[in-house]
């Protein structure tokens, strides 16, 4: 018999998903923003079904249970994982390690059980739809869900205490993100076929037969369907089970497998991927299975929505009631003054910034393109910031000087809309440049032996397509929330361009789900871009305060300030403007707010990159000379 203070490992070590620096980087990115959505679509879910009366039905009464199960499962592995991607020594107490893999399998358990449940209200729901309210009456619903969570928390609990018995003298490293047992179990350095059997006869009870009691719900539905005499009875009853369904066999899928097999050491790394689709993918990707299958979560979503910006629905009722819908077929652009006495001192003002703008951006991309020695990341990088410069200013520049010298400021339905679009994508490309950037500072300072490999000529041209791609999708989702409105009595725009906070403002139909679209994608846009900044810059300024010598940290310091410049400039007016409550928006302050970043910060960017910078403002003296020295010979 071994020793008992044999048990000596107070910490564990994770080895993560990767150990590569820039890997890492970006995994947390990925996975901030997939806890994000997890988190704030859940919360959604139950405030949806929390304050609809409608949805107060068994089916989301579990859904409700689901959803804050989720949550919980969610957030107790995915904090710390996220820590460790951000720290060299990923570590964990010992009994940090227990409470985790505690939680983290009774959390499991339970969605098995409640997902075994939910297929049974579906079977009685289809097959005895008259007895329904009778079978799966409240107190049912109550016994049902409390006991998958106490069954999951003794469950948990037993395999647990069986485990933790074990003794742990060595390694302590472990090779995944979080404390999961078939994990832990390879660390154990005595005989575990025991706590292994105990977790395969757990796994079968906890597992099998909530899966058991899902096929067996599903055999009986899909017998009664078949039954119905019209497609379109057997559209809907396979519509109300297609969520569950594509749910379980997600969850069950990884489940099983990582669960009901023998433990091989040689299958860890592939087990810690398949580990990522049920703890973190899983949890998101279930509130939008519930709701962009379900139509009735749809329905609640608008309906709350309603409940909760009353005062904006009279107004959307008021409107409705002007007149019919979808009349609209031009827009008048109410601009940025009415003084006829001003509007041609704007013309000249915004027409001199507009040709500094396209000027300085246009010289940039030649000198960009001439100077062999600027032919590396970063200045691939600014060659595209200059270029989306001048794309979304001139989307809006050209038109705002016509109609400061015209009295007619009319623009097309079908115009108003390529405006929009245009301007929305390349906004939202140059924030994710704007980050790439940034990431690419992180590389040369932080890594710079490592540079010429990590930032690869292959790697950079994948992270500019995805920012384009970003952008792109995000102004398709705008353009067409947007332009679906229904617009049936005011057509007039107060503001200079088509842009989203005053085209709502004249809609007579419901702009709440608008509302919502445009502070959810602007905001995972704005922050997940402006997360990697800073987090590239935190890195960044522990890398220099780090460096012995006043000189290096000068020169590090100045590859930096031209871009950390433009992201404040920049980062700070476009969150003022679409990161703000609607109830506080002010058109007409916002559209001097709009000036700054539409017209006025794509002519400083090119101002900013070569007056700070000394490789650009030598590689403007160099072509200048030569063409000087072509012309005199």
């Amino acid at each position: 018999m071994v020793n008992r203070n044999e048990t000596f490992v107070t910490e564990f070590i994770f080895l993560g998903l990767s150990n590569q620096p820039r890997v890492q980087a970006i995994l947390f990115l990925v996975f901030l923003t997939f806890y994000l959505f997890s988190v704030f679509g859940n919360i959604i879910i139950i405030s949806v079904v929390g304050i609809d009366s409608r949805l107060h039905s068994p089916m989301y009464f579990f859904l409700i249970n689901l959803s804050i199960l989720d949550i919980c499962y969610t957030s107790t592995n995915v904090p710390q994982m996220l820590i460790n991607l951000l720290t060299r020594r990923k570590t964990i107490s010992f009994w940090g390690c227990a409470t985790q893999m505690y939680f983290s399998l009774a959390f499991g358990m339970t969605e098995c059980f409640l997902l075994g449940v939910m297929a049974y209200d579906r079977y009685v729901a289809i097959c005895q739809p008259l007895h329904y309210t009778v079978i799966m009456n409240w107190k049912i619903c109550i016994q049902l869900a409390a006991f998958c969570w106490s069954s999951s928390l003794v469950s948990s609990m037993i395999i647990n205490s069986f485990t933790l018995r074990l003794p742990f003298c060595g390694p302590n490293i472990l090779n995944h993100y979080f404390c999961e047992v078939p994990a832990v179990l390879t660390l154990v350095c005595s005989d575990t076929s025991l706590t292994e059997m105990v977790v395969f006869v757990f796994s079968i009870i906890v597992v099998f037969l909530p899966f058991l009691l899902i096929i067996v719900s599903y055999a009986y539905i899909f017998r009664a369907v078949l039954q119905i005499q019209t497609s379109k009875g057997s559209n809907k009853a396979f519509s109300t089970c297609a969520s569950h369904l594509t749910v379980v066999a997600i969850f069950y899928g990884t489940a099983i497998f990582t669960y009901m097999r023998p433990s091989l050491k040689s299958a860890q790394d592939r087990d810690k991927v398949i580990a990522v689709f049920y703890t973190i993918i899983m949890p998101m990707l279930n509130p939008l299975i519930y709701s962009l299958r379900n139509k009735d979560v749809k329905s609640g979503l608008r309906r709350s929505l309603t409940l909760l910006r009353s005062s904006r629905v009279s107004k959307g009722v008021h409107k409705m009631a002007a007149g019919n819908s979808s009349s609209v077929t031009q827009f008048i652009l109410l601009g940025i003054s009415d003084d006829p006495r001003m509007r041609p001192i704007f013309f000249v003002v915004f027409l001199i910034i507009y040709l500094v703008n396209v000027v300085g951006n246009l010289g940039m991309i030649i000198l960009i393109s001439f100077d062999s020695q600027l032919h590396n990341p970063m200045y691939f990088f600014l060659w595209h910031l200059s270029f989306c410069d001048i794309c979304y200013s001139t989307a809006i520049a050209p038109r705002m000087l016509s109609d400061l010298l015209s009295e007619s400021r009319i623009i097309s339905f079908t115009g108003c809309t390529a405006q929009f679009y245009f301007f929305a994508a390349f906004v939202d490309a140059e924030c994710y440049i704007l980050a790439v950037m940034a990431y690419d500072r992180y590389v040369a300072i932080c890594n710079p032996l490592l540079y010429s490999t990590a930032m690869s000529k292959a790697l950079c041209i994948r992270l500019l397509i995805g920012s384009y791609i970003a952008g792109t999708t995000n102004a398709i989702i705008h353009t067409t929330a947007t332009f679906s409105l229904s617009f049936c009595s005011s057509n007039l725009i107060n503001h200079f361009f088509c842009d989203v906070p005053p085209l709502p403002e004249i809609s007579c139909s419901d702009t709440h789900i608008n509302e919502i679209l445009l502070f959810a994608f602007a905001g995972f846009v704005e922050m997940s871009s402006l997360s990697a900044i800073l987090i590239s810059y935190a890195f960044i300024l522990a890398a220099i305060l780090r460096m012995p010598s006043a000189a290096g940290r000068f020169k590090a310091f100045s590859t930096c300030g031209s871009h950390f410049t433009g992201v404040t400039l920049f980062y700070g007016t476009v969150i003022f403007m679409y990161l703000r409550p609607t109830s506080v928006y002010s058109l007409d302050q916002d559209k001097w707010a709009s000036v700054f970043y539409t017209v006025v910060i794509p002519m400083l960017n090119p101002l900013i990159y070569s007056l700070r910078n000394k490789d650009v403002k030598e590689a403007f003296k160099k072509l200048i000379n030569k063409k000087l020295n072509s012309i005199l010979i």
